[in-house]
């Protein structure tokens, strides 16, 4: 008698027409944006060493504090 009661809480989602499909397709969708916004960041921290290095001998090269 224990293990019916789990079962009966998975049958509800299947019930739900349209809704149950939808989210599964919304899913795979989402995680290929991810990807794509993950890469651009690892290419900002490469140039920011670079400007970091001549900051010290340049202090024109850092806009915010060196200006401030």
């Amino acid at each position: 008698m224990p293990v019916e009661p789990p079962i009966p809480q998975k049958e509800p989602p299947v019930p739900q027409p349209g809704q149950p499909t939808a989210p599964p397709d919304e899913t795979p969708p989402m995680p290929g944006p991810s990807p794509d916004p993950t890469p651009m960041p690892t290419e900002l921290p490469p140039p920011g060493p670079d400007i970091d290095v001549p900051s010290p001998g340049g202090p024109s090269i850092a806009p915010g504090q060196p200006i401030a």
